[in-house]
C-alpha cells in the first residue's frame, strides 16, 4: 500500500513537472450562439435554388424624408427591408420570403443577440455586413443558402422606379405619406416617391400599422415592380434590361452588390421568359411584436408559420429554432447575460494563463481547475438555456458561482486581471463581453 501511495505521488509531480509539454485540451464549447456563434451548414434541397436577398437600407445622404433618424453615414444605417427572392431553377418558379426588420436574431460568427436589421452593422464594411445579414437570413430560413445580395438606399428605389416610368398600383388604403402627399385607396400611378412612400409606411398606415404589414406591402409592391420591367421588356426588348443595368452600376446609384453585369442581364433573360410574373409567392416569416429586454421592440418568429413556409417553399422538413422566444428573452436577463460575461472573462484568463512558460504547481493547479469549472458551467449554461427550469437555473447558478471564485483565484495565481469585473457593468448591449458590436441603433 505505501509502495502504491509513493508510485502515486511521482506520477502525480511528473505531470506537474511536464504539464507544459502537454497540449492543452480544448475547452468545451457552448451550442448557444450567445456563447459560441458557430457558422451555419447549409441545407441540401430536392430542387435547384438561385437565392438572392434584396435589403433596402435606411442611408439619407439625399435630400429627402424618408431617413430614419436623418441618418447620413453607412455604419449607422440598418437593413429596414429584408427580402429573399427566391428563383427555383427546377420548377421554373419565383418567391418572395420576408423577414421582419425587427426580428430577433443571432449573427452566425458574431457573439451577441440582435435584431435582424442590426446584422448589417456588425462588420466594418458595407459588403461584409450584408454578408452577416445573408448568414442571419440562412439561419432564420433552417440552412436555405443565400446566393448573392442586392442592397440599395432608398434614393435608389425612386431612381429605379422613376427610370422605368413608375407604376400602375392598386392602393389598399388611404393615408399621408412620409412626404407628405396624400394618397387615397384605388388604383393609380405612382411615381419613385409614391413608391417609396407606401413601402416606408407603418406608423402612418390606415391598414396594417405594424411591421409585418409594411413587410407585406414591400412584396406586393416588388411583384409590381417585376411585372412592370418584364412588361416593358417584352414591348421593347432586352435593350430595357441594359439601361437599367447601367443605371444600377452608374456612380449616383447606391448599390451594393456581387451581382456582375453579366449575372443581372441573365437575370432578366430568366425574368423575360417566365410566362406570368403574377404567379410569384409571396411569403413572411411573421411572428408576435413585443416589448423585451426592458427596452426594445422584438418580433418573435412565429415557429409554426417559419415550418409550413420553408416546407411549401424550399421543400424541406425543417426544426423549430431555439433562443428566439419571449421567455429566453427574460431568462437571459436574469441568467443568460450575467453567465455569458463570466464565462467570457474565465476565458480570457485561461488564454492568459496557457501562454505563459514555467508555470508553478500552484498555478498549474489554479488554471486547471478554472478550465474544468468553466466546462462545467458552460454545460450547465446550455441545459438552463433550453430547460429555463428552476432546478436548471439553481445549477446553473452554482457552477458560475464556483467558476468566478475559481477564476478570481487564478487571476490572482497569475498575475493577471485581478480587478476583473464580473458583474455586468453596462446595458447588455453596450456590454462587449455580451454583445460583440456595441455601436448599434436599437430602434
Amino acid at each position: 500500500m505505501q509502495k502504491m501511495k509513493k508510485w502515486a505521488v511521482l506520477m502525480l509531480a511528473l505531470v506537474l513537472a511536464f504539464g507544459c509539454m502537454v497540449p492543452a485540451q480544448a475547452l468545451e464549447s457552448s451550442q448557444n450562439p450567445l456563447i459560441d456563434p458557430w457558422p451555419v451548414p447549409h441545407v441540401e434541397t430536392e430542387d435547384e435554388f438561385y437565392n438572392i436577398l434584396l435589403a433596402g437600407i435606411d442611408l439619407g445622404n439625399y435630400t429627402g424624408v424618408w431617413a430614419s433618424g436623418g441618418k447620413n453615414v453607412l455604419e449607422d444605417c440598418h437593413t429596414d427591408v429584408v427580402m429573399v427572392v427566391s428563383l427555383n431553377k427546377t420548377k421554373d418558379t419565383v418567391s418572395l420570403v420576408s423577414l421582419p426588420r425587427d426580428t430577433l436574431t443571432y449573427v452566425p460568427g458574431v457573439h451577441g443577440v440582435y435584431k435582424l436589421n442590426a446584422a448589417f452593422n456588425c462588420a466594418e464594411t458595407a459588403e461584409e455586413g450584408m454578408e452577416r445579414v445573408c448568414d442571419a437570413v440562412t439561419w432564420l430560413l433552417g440552412g436555405v443558402e443565400i446566393h448573392n445580395y442586392v442592397a440599395v438606399d432608398m434614393a435608389a428605389l425612386i431612381m429605379l422606379v422613376d427610370a422605368i416610368g413608375g407604376v400602375d398600383f392598386d392602393m389598399d388604403m388611404s393615408y399621408v405619406g412620409h412626404s407628405g402627399i396624400t394618397y387615397y385607396q384605388g388604383m393609380q400611378h405612382l411615381d419613385g416617391v409614391g413608391v417609396m412612400d407606401y413601402v416606408r409606411a407603418r406608423k402612418n398606415a390606415t391598414v396594417e400599422y405594424t411591421d409585418i404589414g409594411r413587410t407585406r406591402r414591400g412584396r406586393d409592391m416588388m411583384m409590381v415592380i417585376f411585372e412592370t420591367i418584364q412588361q416593358k421588356m417584352k414591348e421593347d426588348g432586352m435593350a430595357v434590361a441594359m439601361d437599367l443595368i447601367n443605371l444600377m452600376f452608374s456612380e449616383e446609384f447606391n448599390v451594393f452588390t456581387k451581382l456582375s453585369m453579366a449575372d443581372l442581364f441573365s437575370l432578366a433573360e430568366m425574368a423575360l421568359s417566365m410566362e406570368n410574373m403574377g404567379d410569384i409567392g409571396s411569403y413572411v416569416l411573421t411572428g408576435d411584436y413585443k416589448l423585451a429586454l426592458k427596452d426594445w421592440n422584438f418580433t418573435f418568429t412565429d415557429q409554426d408559420n417559419r415550418i409550413s413556409v420553408l416546407k411549401e417553399v424550399y421543400g424541406i422538413d425543417a426544426e423549430k429554432i431555439p433562443y428566439v422566444s419571449w421567455n429566453y428573452t427574460n431568462w437571459l436577463l436574469e441568467y443568460g447575460f450575467p453567465v455569458s460575461r463570466q464565462i467570457h472573462i474565465s476565458r480570457q484568463i485561461i488564454e492568459y494563463g496557457r501562454q505563459q512558460k514555467d508555470l508553478t504547481d500552484n498555478q498549474q493547479q489554479a488554471l486547471a481547475a478554472l478550465e474544468a469549472q468553466h466546462d462545467l458551467t458552460v454545460a450547465a449554461f446550455d441545459t438552463a438555456a433550453d430547460e429555463q427550469t428552476i432546478g436548471a437555473n439553481d445549477a446553473l447558478t452554482a457552477a458560475r458561482t464556483k467558476m468566478r471564485k475559481l477564476g478570481e483565484e487564478a487571476s490572482y495565481a497569475l498575475g493577471y486581471m485581478r480587478d476583473a469585473k464580473w458583474n455586468n457593468s453596462a446595458l447588455w448591449y453596450r456590454d462587449p463581453l455580451i454583445n460583440e458590436y456595441t455601436q448599434v441603433d436599437w430602434r
